[in-house]
């Protein structure tokens, strides 16, 4: 329909101001460049929505359009070395400085009340906790959706990844290659040569991009969340100056769960009083996608329609209580909002440590004859003793990274999150697969399974399970992880947690502790992933414990030399035996969930 001059224009479009390709003042003498969406005809200054990102500013025009209409003004600003940004990019190493830089050349703005609020999700969900620890006196609020830190993102444990790279494409120059980064099969026969033939994963860029990155090479010496990942966030000094209250979004599907609840642990453990009392963590079934716009599907796993709010429009609630005087988001009761699925139900509390009534251990045991998942190992309530199970860690074993190469069984559904059709165990222990099974059927002695009896009622479960592992391996290292699921009765597996660890940093990332060949040890995996499900009558747990060899993980040699530096010379076979008896036996603990009775959420 055309419409006549009489007839204002009603496309949200039409509304909006560009600034386009605005200047900012930086560290070193280059300039950031940004973005600047205002109302039509803005009368005078307003609060700002600021979100700095590496995917180029048109990643959030959307966004920007849609504050502008909603009285804000939206200012999407390029990191330095992206977009038309100046500099080099090198993640989180200038983002503290720039955002300061940023800040104050906001406040000279007209168009500006002085009044900043952050706002994005993934790295640009990390970058605001940097901004917060700034201690800028023009920042009112963050607000980060599934804020990843490196180290503390999928697989964890110390593993390493060679999706950093992948996401460089993304990231690392002033174009954004979409399509090249969504070849996953294109990545995934990379990773393989890489593996195949020991190549140097810190050279790794020059022979894709024939230059050096050397922030990657910084990833892969350090796979950990130690010093050289956490000094870029805020200080316990800058979390306590700190009055800005935060609203945090993640997903139990969300490949970066855990370090966004690792960013809402460092704000209560450090944060003022005021901060604390004001900030808030919603947690939601999602996916890493489903952290921005709610959708009741993860891969092909599905939720009821109770999970779907209005995250843009909470968070502009939030944005308006905290910059315009608006009311409190109604939703915003307590400090904790977190979704069960199966019961698909919402639970308010204060904490996370109120989610959960506590602990309780299943014992694992051992059947006779060999294991995999059609002859299992069992969970069980004060299990007998039985005798060991054993299973390989074979760097040297192609085969058993041919399920990456093969479709998912639900690829026609495609991720939420937009990855593509090929398994990844990468993104099984990041829950973004949750219906795969690929992962506890292809083990090719590489691996343990342990079943539950069924259930003879429901169980509700929330919280992080433990798994404490009895066992001697016969090399210095080995990459473990853990995935565990409910079975139901009619066969499906659902994703419930996922743990990994490489043994070295079994004592933590700032102790390297090579394993002693043939002497018992445990070791615990205590970082595994948040959840919340009500199993269903007659389900079974399952729990599958297995060589942590992939494709898009750095390859672990297993010799206890830095695994960066291994060739194929050093590579050899581990071999972990579980030890299911005597007075440390292996045990798995599940977290029981605490009595909190389901919230209806305002609509």
């Amino acid at each position: 329909m055309i419409e006549g001059r009489n007839h204002p224009p009603t496309a949200p479009g039409a509304n909006v101001d560009i600034l386009f390709r605005q200047p900012v003042p930086a560290v070193g003498g280059i300039h950031l460049t940004a973005m600047v969406f205002k109302p039509r005809g803005q009368a005078g200054p307003l609060p700002v929505i600021l979100e700095m990102s590496p995917y180029g500013a048109d990643w959030g025009y959307a966004d920007g359009v849609r504050f502008a209409n909603e009285g804000f003004v939206f200012v999407a600003v390029d990191c330095r070395g992206t977009g038309d940004s100046e500099g080099s990019f090198a993640p989180s190493a200038h983002e503290a400085a720039d955002f300061v830089a940023t800040f104050d050349w906001l406040q000279a703005q007209p168009w500006c009340d002085g009044q900043v609020g952050t706002y994005g999700g993934s790295y640009s969900g990390l970058n605001q906790w940097i901004a917060l620890g700034t201690g800028h006196p023009a920042l009112r609020t963050i607000v980060p959706s599934a804020a990843a830190i490196s180290g503390r993102n999928m697989p964890s444990g110390g593993l390493g990844t060679h999706y950093n790279l992948r996401w460089s494409v993304l990231s690392a120059s002033h174009g954004t290659y979409m399509g090249w980064f969504g070849d996953v099969a294109y990545w995934h026969r990379v990773w393989g040569d890489l593996s195949r033939e020991a190549w140097s994963a810190a050279t790794l860029p020059e022979r894709l991009f024939g230059h050096a990155l050397p922030w990657h090479r910084q990833m892969m010496e350090h796979t950990g969340f130690d010093a050289s990942w956490s000094r870029w966030l805020p200080t316990p000094e800058a979390y306590a100056a700190s009055r800005a209250p935060v609203l945090s979004i993640t997903g139990q599907y969300d490949g970066c769960l855990p370090p966004a609840l690792e960013h809402h642990r460092r704000l209560l453990r450090w944060g003022s009083a005021e901060a604390r009392r004001d900030s808030h963590l919603v947690i939601g079934p999602w996916d890493h996608a489903g952290c921005n716009d709610a959708s009741p599907q993860a891969g092909s796993l599905h939720f009821a329609d109770a999970c779907r709010i209005d995250i843009l429009g909470l968070k502009l609630a939030w944005y308006r209580w905290v910059m315009k005087g608006g009311p409190k988001p109604a939703m915003l009761t307590r400090g904790l909002l977190w979704y069960e699925t199966g019961a698909e139900v919402w639970h308010a509390a204060d904490s996370l440590d109120d989610v959960s009534r506590g602990l309780v251990a299943h014992d694992l045991a051992a059947a006779p004859g060999p294991n995999d998942v059609f002859h299992s190992g069992w969970l069980a309530l004060g299990a007998a003793p039985t005798g060991p199970y054993a299973f390989r860690c074979d760097p040297h074993d192609e085969a058993l990274l041919d399920v990456e190469q093969m479709p998912r069984a639900d690829a026609a559904h495609g991720l939420v999150g937009g990855e593509g059709p090929l398994n990844s165990l990468l993104m099984t222990l990041g829950g973004e697969e949750p219906t795969s099974q690929a992962f506890a059927t292809h083990l090719r002695g590489q691996g343990l399974v342990y079943h539950s009896a069924p259930l003879d009622e429901p169980l509700a479960l929330a919280g992080a399970p433990v798994l404490e592992l009895r066992c001697t391996v016969d090399q210095p290292d080995a990459d473990l992880v853990m995935l565990l699921y409910e079975i139901r009765a009619d066969g499906q597996a659902i994703f419930l947690s996922s743990d990994a660890l490489r043994l070295r940093w079994r004592a933590g990332f700032g102790a390297e502790s090579p394993a002693v060949p043939g002497e018992p040890m445990t070791v615990r995996f205590s970082d595994a992933r948040f959840f919340a499900r009500t199993l269903a009558r007659h389900s079974r747990l399952r729990l599958v414990l297995r060589h942590g060899m992939s494709l898009a993980h750095q390859r672990n040699g297993n010799s206890g030399k830095p695994v960066h530096e291994e060739t194929l010379a050093d590579r050899r076979v581990a071999t972990v035996t579980v030890i299911h008896d005597g007075p440390a036996r292996s045990r798995l603990m599940l977290p029981l969930a605490g009595d909190h009775p389901p919230v209806t959420l305002p609509r």
